[in-house]
């Protein structure tokens, strides 16, 4: 159960997963892998900012991605960072992703 908590929590970030119902035996035990690597990951984090993976959760999901449009061109910037959330950023040695993160010119 913690598992597949675990790994709903991680199909509501930014990641694009939709709901599947596995029958073949390959896809079953990959779906246990990737539960147990999202059960992996918010344990890491959890001790590493000595932090339960809710107030974790509750301050990463400040940080958004915002799309832009001009006239010729279309890009996606980060929102300015909170101190909470490089401090737990530089305590899980993410890096900070980029301020601006695309550039696309319009047709």
């Amino acid at each position: 159960m913690v598992i597949e908590r675990c790994f709903r929590s991680l199909k509501r970030t930014q990641i694009k997963m939709s709901p599947m119902f596995h029958r073949i035996p390959r896809r079953i035990e990959t779906h246990v892998r990737i539960c147990v690597l999202s059960l992996l990951i918010e344990r890491v984090a959890e001790i590493a900012c000595q932090q339960p993976w809710s107030q974790i959760r509750r301050k990463l999901q400040t940080l958004q991605v915002t799309e832009f449009l001009t006239l010729k061109h279309r890009f996606f910037r980060r929102n300015e960072m909170t101190p909470k959330v490089s401090q737990t950023l530089q305590t899980l040695d993410v890096a900070a992703p980029k301020s601006i993160l695309t550039v696309q010119k319009l047709h």
